[in-house]
């Protein structure tokens, strides 16, 4: 019982002791050695990037929040697993990618992405 007590307490003090920082344009969290992080970032605790649901950096490895315990806000609700997209593809058939989006639709099939599909540029 004492030692998973005294692994919980180091494990949150080195949590606690690593600082991690935003870029400002960016969707990553990154340690303050990392190349990715200019003099114009900031410096972000885990809760904050846990609500702006961002992404560890795979350049610098910070710690992820969720292994810390914190749950991002910032995801699709009303999907838990992934299912196959409602979508159908330009032969007809049933599109083969699989979404965690909430109304069932990929990336590409996603109602509310046809509004550049039908943006068009004369050419002169």
């Amino acid at each position: 019982m004492h030692k998973h007590l005294i692994l919980i307490l180091l494990f949150s003090l080195t949590a606690s002791a690593q600082k991690i920082y935003k870029t400002p344009s960016g969707a990553k969290y990154h340690l303050g050695s990392c190349r990715m992080v200019k003099n114009v970032s900031e410096e972000i605790s885990f809760e904050r990037a846990a609500e702006l649901g961002l992404d560890p950096c795979k350049i610098c490895r910070p710690q992820d929040y969720k292994a810390l315990g914190f749950k991002s806000s910032n995801t699709a609700q009303g999907q838990k697993e992934t299912v196959q997209c409602k979508g159908t593809t330009k032969k007809g058939t049933r599109c083969k990618h699989m979404t965690s989006i909430a109304n069932g639709y990929c990336f590409q099939h996603n109602p509310g992405s046809k509004i550049l599909a039908y943006i068009s540029i004369p050419l002169k």
